[in-house]
């Protein structure tokens, strides 16, 4: 039996589409590695922020903008 490759989306279709789910489930794993107690310096830690950087990469890719997830500071 073939099975044919799932018809990918244009960028902008996907980001309008996909994007808003992702962009959540993203923000929660976000939320909850920054808020775990993965002790600073160890192996865990180090991947830890290799993952958030990843999810960082992502948000940016999504919205155009890194800083999507990160706390802002009021004026």
């Amino acid at each position: 039996m073939n099975r044919r490759p799932a018809k990918q989306l244009p960028i902008e279709a996907f980001r309008k589409i996909e994007g808003p789910e992702i962009l959540k489930k993203l923000g929660e794993a976000r939320r909850t590695l920054c808020m775990s107690r993965i002790p600073h310096g160890t192996p865990d830690k180090l991947v830890a922020n290799d993952i958030i950087s990843r999810i960082d990469d992502m948000a940016e890719m999504i919205t155009g903008d890194r800083t999507h997830f990160h706390i802002k500071m009021q004026s």
